[in-house]
């Protein structure tokens, strides 16, 4: 499609009115894109590619969404997106086309030792170890890759889309369910409900899980391993054949929203979404209006869900909106001093526990560095933590630490906290499926509502995610294009 090939009469000659405030005349574009995530980036940089005038709102005063890099004294920590997969084709043609500079590889988790009940254990004891009360071929497997076991190697996929297929509804239920079906036992049950994001078990779609691994065993199929790799699990692989961008990976979108320039407003929250009348009218918190043809939604649900929109949203889309729940994740960062634990206790670095702090990885950078430790609390666990005061947080991890390892007792500090709940235009680390919902939502909530349009990685189709970000501002603005260009 030929650039400005398709814009309306009037539309293509309409003047931006830059003034702003409560009470002036609204400012209007062919489009209005809301969050500046990968998602709505790419899609705002694809609408003004194909000749439309965009507006893209962003809430922050600052862009990338779960995207984020936090600069510190010695250098970068990635609390968000961390790798660029080798066929993240989308990221990968926008990371050319603005010259952002790459480096090979991404960080690695070093090995995992093992904490149950407060019992330290080590990956070679563990199939011995009397805390192991797992069943048959489980007993051999280490407590973080039991869900490999019970899903990516059992799953029924063999390609990415087949989670759309209404044959698939079958496999809408809890993981909790899944596993029964598979013969998992009690303990597989409650480790894999240990290590899982937010809402666990009971709370999440099997279907959902197994389309991320289906998507994951269509990437190795086409990994080419580097010599050397063959033993190396499939995370260590994927980590050695991606890419990190160059002074943190916030600097992609920051060079997205570069190329957008004026066409970029950050710190304009959303008040209200009016699609009543001839055009539809986006309100901002500090009473700015714009109008637009149409308008496209880049933001979670948790935001959405606060933001009136006129008409209302209906049946199922509602439902989704209101009632999809994200995962809760509270990171504490710890940075290591002097000698390092693991050379001090002989265990492996990282830890997998069922106790209060669920992840502790110790981070392998892709120059092979190791300064850097990354303690995730998840679910219930990070909405605990979360009632302590930021301060407090570290001194409580550090504590803890102290206690199920002892070795790492003076050998670690506090660099920084982040809760992903508690960011005011995220409000969790990643949205899911609770079990039914996936049959329900998948189709019903990107439909289009009147003049509204939906992307995001929760309305992902095929990919994972920064390539589902990135898949689905291209599907929003695809269908914009089409919907302008035929009217």
């Amino acid at each position: 499609m030929k650039r400005r090939s398709f814009l309306l009469g009037a539309a293509a000659g309409a003047a931006v009115l830059a003034t702003r405030g409560a009470g002036a005349a609204a400012e209007k574009r062919d489009v209005i894109v809301i969050g500046a995530g990968l998602a709505g980036l790419g899609a705002a940089l694809m609408l003004r590619d194909a000749g439309l005038s965009v507006l893209l709102l962003e809430a922050n005063d600052k862009v990338g969404g779960r995207v984020n890099t936090v600069d510190y004294a010695d250098g970068q920590l990635e609390m968000g997106a961390s790798q660029i997969g080798h066929d993240y084709a989308r990221v990968r043609d926008m990371v050319r086309r603005l010259d952002v500079p790459l480096g090979d590889g991404a960080h690695l988790y070093a090995p995992y030792a093992f904490v149950l009940d407060g019992k330290l254990i080590s990956a070679e004891d563990w199939p011995s170890a009397p805390e192991n009360k797992l069943k048959g071929e489980e007993r051999e497997r280490l407590p973080h890759t039991l869900r490999g076991l019970y899903l990516e190697e059992r799953s029924p996929f063999s390609a990415v889309d087949e989670w759309l297929d209404p044959e698939a509804d079958v496999y809408d239920v809890s993981l909790f369910e899944w596993l029964r079906r598979q013969g998992a036992s009690d303990q597989a049950i409650r480790l894999i409900d240990q290590g899982l994001v937010d809402p666990g078990v009971r709370g999440v779609s099997a279907l959902t899980l197994l389309q991320e691994d289906a998507r994951a065993k269509q990437s190795l199929r086409s990994l080419q391993a580097k010599p050397g790799t063959e033993k190396m699990d499939a995370y260590q692989r994927f980590a050695l054949s991606s890419s990190h961008v160059v002074g943190g990976m916030r600097r992609f979108p920051e060079a997205m929203a570069a190329e957008l320039g004026d066409d970029l407003r950050l710190s304009t929250p959303v008040a209200a979404i009016d699609l009543d009348g001839p055009e539809a009218e986006v309100r901002s918190e500090a009473g700015e209006r714009f109008r637009a043809s149409l308008v496209i939604s880049a933001v979670p649900f948790t935001t959405l869900r606060r933001v009136p929109i006129t008409p209302g949203l209906q049946g199922e889309q509602a439902m989704a909106v209101q009632a999809m729940p994200y995962g809760r994740q509270s990171q504490t960062w710890l940075r290591i001093k002097g000698e390092p634990y693991w050379e001090v206790d002989g265990y492996n670095a990282s830890l997998w526990s069922n106790g209060p702090v669920t992840l502790i990885r110790q981070e392998i950078g892709y120059d092979g560095s190791r300064e850097l430790v990354s303690a995730l609390s998840i679910g219930s666990h990070a909405t605990r933590l979360d009632q302590l005061p930021e301060a407090d947080r570290g001194r409580f991890v550090l504590q803890h630490l102290a206690e199920i390892r002892p070795a790492t007792a003076g050998r670690l500090e506090v660099v920084t906290v982040q809760s992903w709940q508690e960011h005011p235009y995220i409000e969790g680390v990643r949205h899911s499926y609770a079990p039914g919902q996936a049959a329900r939502f998948r189709f019903a909530m990107i439909q289009p509502h009147a003049r509204l349009h939906f992307a995001g990685e929760h309305t992902r189709r095929l990919e994972v995610g920064m390539e589902a970000a990135m898949e689905s501002g291209e599907r929003a603005a695809l269908e914009v294009i089409q919907r302008l260009s035929s009217a």
